[in-house]
């Protein structure tokens, strides 16, 4: 019995040629050995071409792939590339602002990213494994695979997949000229700022020559309306809910899970990107052909707002809930060693008696730069060898800035209200936050547009720099020699090394002073008085009041006050109507002019518990076995392949030493407070220690890789597929580089000897670690797995497929990163309380598995206009256990995975008029442990995003035959990322995701 896989028409060989470089063959595949008929039939157009054309990538790929192909250049379905892939089978994407940015395969982020075959730099995940395309728009690429079953021929890296981007090359289009151009403009629903996408290609072949050139420039606001409520313990350090919320009569047991802050963060982000991509191909000779291009992408990208926060602790206690809170009781912890049993409630009504708010202006910022290189000369002369040499060269560069302005009147800020010559303290604010609605609302009886209760400002800045740099040298061979069923063999080798830097720093200033009030713990003379020599720097300056300060020798800030404004933006949250007083966002886009005009002298200082370098060579070799039988086994013929492919990885990691401690040695440190310079502990939050020198650790290990995969051809249209390749991938470098940092929080120690008093008597106030971060281990095993998958593919109709597959991936080795509580020393030395620092370590036993349907289908057989529509429809299912559990002993999947997703399209093509409408539904998506905030032991929660779907639609319709008009809607059910921790019943998160309509117009000559 014959075989598609054998007889393929000369429409399917060229489609494979050019869309399934670097499946079987990564190097080889991409050298078109088609003569210029051949490439001549190569034309997709529509909806329906390109439906046809991802049909026949599938149908005779060697392995198990899906694939997207552009209806024609520049015309990639949606808006960004993740988005186009939300429609691939298995595929899940996550959206930043309205757009599609990270995705994972089969419930797994850990994905390698490629760009026509070979490794890919991207400035949105130097330091990440994960796939982000942020910064390339949809114009740049002509299709993408997902290969979801690895041959040993595939380049090493991804557990579940490997994505593959590919750009046009000028041999394989139509020989002559062909260019296109395009124009769009676009809006939200809520933004209504217009924005504006250009994009141009050019390409010129002659059969031996060949060049292309693509750019474009584009500029978008959307949307990025949040509430974010980090998760404590209410009632921890009062022993109880003495207010008897819940009504059950149990006053020592309850705990509230309530949030830090009670606010809304009101952000625009803006996306401005540009780049090109350019290709060079040459056939040197009969035999030689030479291949180089370049593809360089820039993005700045600012996301601007105004947060407003009440205060959702008094004394470190969060015990601001009052009568009218209502809440549901979840689950009971039973006592463990020295904690007690906690009844755990989540929080729907918030009756808050919040000591203070805060309006908080900010700028954050991405700016990227990212140049990728290839030259390949691939050599083919028709003899039984062919083979290749190709060079990659990548540098990629990523710039994080955030300015952070805020005002308010602090709860420790007493005046003199009554006048009686007392300062008294600031009346509290009485908030109501209902968390049942679609938008939580707001509600209070204050006044905080302008600075009567909001006349204390202070202004902060921090950063950071990631720098790589990648080079890859391999070469590939193929011999054609039959022994047994094998028909050729192919074989490789590659050295890859990746250099990447990163630092983040703070901007230090030069503010300190031994008091800004006549502190009875400061010698008098020393009141108001500047702070010497190291001492002075802070990272969080004092507050200033905008009336000046004639003790600090400080005239009024009119200037700065007069900037101010009354932000009323807040989206659909509602509550903040009568506005709020704070900056204009962009002024503070330039990070350093702004911080050096409230606070001369400004400067940025690396913080070295979070500078790091790694460097990693791998060395790899693959041989490879393709077979095929005719015959086949009971006359069902089979082909396949059968290789090894071993990787050697050599890590150096690079870090800082310094001097960590709650009592670090002197001169070895910025900053610290007065208490530092008076030889006392150093204030925690203030201080910044200084790099020492470095240290170098150096591991190294190697991975062996087998891979098969086989097909079976039991019909002309049917294919049944079995694949098994072992993965590994590399890990994230937070994971690898970071060293210890801590976070700081003041409480009041109740002592004879105190220095201040309450009603509750004498008291002093120290520093202790609330939590932080020590997730660095620089010999941290890589991700690594057994990939089993098997599928049958039924053929039907041409453009046409029945698809189903399953999948299993046992993860050998993974990360997770973890809390763990950890005692410090308070300020004064004494260790009181333990801390909640998330860790690395590697975990094992993690599976993750499923099936997928996959359905594509043009209606031609239907009468009238419906023959002109078509379908798809694909939906997978992924359950994973993490071999992690939440306090209730429930299983943790594996990190953003959805057990059920679908998408449903339907589309039509006629012969001007063609459109499109999709919907793409995910189940509850788990985002990791939700980072508790307490000092008693730490509480597994899981972070979860609800089930949600998002409905597209486009429309194009052929003005003349080169002449295209458009529009498109994304989100048009304006769909919102609403997250809940552990209970649904828990606000944890809400992220506000517009509709956005777009019209344009494409050119082609």
């Amino acid at each position: 019995m014959s075989s598609p896989h054998f007889k393929k028409t000369i429409l399917s060989s060229c489609v494979a040629a050019f869309s399934v470089a670097a499946l079987a063959t990564p190097a080889i595949a991409q050298d078109s050995t088609a003569d210029d008929k051949m490439v001549d039939e190569v034309i997709v157009t529509g909806i329906r071409g390109s439906q046809k054309a991802a049909v026949d990538v599938k149908r005779n790929s060697a392995v198990i792939v899906d694939s997207i192909v552009a209806e024609d250049i520049g015309k990639l379905p949606d808006v960004t590339i993740a988005d186009s892939l939300q429609r691939v089978t298995g595929v899940q994407i996550q959206r930043t602002a309205g757009e599609g940015s990270s995705l994972n395969v089969r419930g797994m982020p850990q994905v390698l990213t490629t760009l026509n075959g070979e490794s890919f730099l991207s400035p949105w995940s130097i330091t990440g494994v994960g796939a982000n395309y942020s910064d390339i728009p949809s114009s740049m690429i002509s299709g993408v695979d997902v290969i979801k079953s690895q041959s040993a021929a595939t380049s090493a890296g991804g557990i579940s997949g490997v994505v593959d981007l590919k750009t046009r090359r000028a041999l394989d289009m139509e020989q002559g000229w062909t260019a296109t151009a395009g124009l769009e403009t676009s809006e939200g629903s809520i933004t209504k700022d217009a924005n504006h996408d250009v994009n141009a290609f050019v390409g010129w072949n002659n059969g031996d020559l060949g060049f292309t050139f693509g750019a474009f420039s584009s500029l978008t606001n959307a949307a990025n309306y949040q509430m974010y409520e980090d998760s404590r313990l209410g009632f921890v350090n009062s022993g109880g809910d003495p207010l008897d919320l819940n009504g059950d009569g149990n006053t020592t047991s309850d705990r509230y899970l309530v949030p830090g802050g009670y606010g809304v963060k009101a952000y625009v982000m803006e996306r401005e990107r540009e780049g090109f991509a350019t290709s060079f191909q040459s056939r040197l000779s009969d035999s030689l052909t030479f291949t180089g291009e370049v593809f360089y992408t820039k993005m700045d990208q600012y996301d601007r707002g105004v947060e407003t926060q009440f205060n959702g602790s008094r004394d470190s206690n969060y015990d601001v809930l009052r009568a009218g809170s209502i809440t549901t009781k979840e689950a009971v912890i039973p006592a463990s060693g020295n904690t007690p049993e906690r009844v755990i409630n989540s929080l729907q009504v918030a009756v808050v008696e919040a000591p203070d708010f805060q309006a908080t202006t900010k700028s954050k910022q991405n700016h990227t730069d990212a140049i990728n290189t290839n030259f390949e000369l691939a050599f083919d002369s028709g003899d039984a060898f062919k083979g290749s040499v190709r060079y990659v060269h990548s540098e990629a560069d990523k710039t994080y800035e955030e300015a952070t302005f805020q005002q308010g009147t602090p709860v420790w800020y007493w005046v003199d209200a009554d006048g009686d010559g007392q300062d008294d303290p600031v009346d509290p604010f009485m908030v109501t936050v209902d968390y049942r609605k679609e938008y939580p609302t707001f509600s209070y009886a204050d006044d905080l547009s302008s600075t009567d209760r909001l006349n204390l400002f202070q202004a902060f800045a921090i950063g950071q720099k990631d720098e790589a740099t990648m080079d890859v040298l391999r070469a590939d061979g193929t011999y054609e020699f039959e022994a047994a069923d094998f028909k050729s063999f192919e074989f490789g080798v590659r050295l890859d090394r990746r250099d990447v830097k990163t630092v983040k720093y703070d901007y230090l200033t030069p503010t300190g002073r031994y008091s800004t009030w006549a502190d009875p713990n400061v010698p008098a003379e020393l009141h108001f008085e500047p702070l010497p020599g190291d001492f002075v720097w802070q990272r969080y300056p004092d507050w200033y009041d905008f009336k000046g300060n004639g003790d600090l020798g400080q005239a009024p800030f009119d200037d700065l006050k007069s900037q101010l404004i009354s932000y009323n933006d807040f989206g659909p949250f509602s509550g903040f109507e009568s506005g709020v007083a704070a900056l204009n966002p962009k002024s503070l886009d330039d990070v350093n002019g702004f911080m050096n005009s409230i606070y001369p002298g400004a400067t940025k200082f690396a913080d070295p518990a979070k500078a790091y370098s790694v460097i990693e060579d791998t060395a790899s070799a693959y041989f490879q076995g393709n077979f095929e039988n005719t015959d086949g086994v009971f006359g069902v013929p089979y082909s396949g392949n059968l290789g090894l492919r071993i990787v050697q990885t050599d890590r150096e990691v690079v870090n800082s030493t310094y001097a960590a401690g709650s009592t670090p040695a002197a001169g070895s440190y910025y900053g610290g407070g007065a208490e530092a310079a008076m030889g006392k502990p150093p204030a925690g939050w203030q201080v910044m220690f200084k790099q020492l020198g470095t240290k170098t650790t150096r591991t190294s290990f190697t991975d062996v890789l087998p891979a098969a995969n086989i097909s079976f051809f039991p019909a002309d249209d049917v294919i049944v597929r079995f694949g098994y390749n072992k993965t590994m991938s590399r890990n994230d470098l937070v994971n690898v580089g970071e060293d210890e940092t801590l976070w700081y929080q003041e409480y009041k120690v109740y002592t004879p000897e105190g220095t201040r008093e309450d009603a509750d008597g004498k008291y002093n106030v120290v520093t202790s670690p609330g939590g932080g971060n020590d997730q660095g281990n620089p010999s941290v095993k890589p991700w690594r797995a057994d990939n089993w998958n098997a599928s049958t593919e039924w053929y039907f109709a041409e453009g046409s497929i029945l698809g189903l597959g399953v999948f299993l991936i046992q993860v050998d080795t993974a990360t997770e990163t973890l809390q763990e509580a950890r005692a410090y020393p308070d300020s004064d030395g004494v260790v009181r309380r333990t801390a909640n620092v998330w860790t690395t370590q590697n975990v094992t036993g993690s599976d993750l598995s499923g099936f997928e349907i996959g359905y594509k289908q043009s209606f031609d057989f239907l009468p009238s206009f419906l023959s002109n529509t078509g379908m798809e429809f694909n939906y997978t299912y992924s359950d994973s256990d993490s071999g992690d559990e939440d306090l209730e002993g429930k299983s943790f999947p594996l990190q953003s995975n959805s057990k059920h997703q679908y998408n449903a399209i339907l589309w039509y093509q006629g012969e001007k008029l063609s459109s499109r409408i999709a919907y793409n539904w995910r189940s509850d998506i788990f985002q990791g442990r939700v980072g508790l905030n307490t000092n008693e032991a730490s509480i597994s929660m899981g972070n979860w995003t609800e089930a949600a779907g998002y409905l597209d639609v486009s429309v194009n319709y052929d003005v003349i035959e080169n002449v295209t008009l458009y529009v498109q809607g994304t989100n048009l059910t304006e769909t919102n990322y609403r997250n809940y921790a552990q209970f649904e019943d828990q606000f944890h998160s809400l992220s506000v995701q517009e509709r956005r309509v777009a019209a344009g117009i494409r050119l082609r000559l």
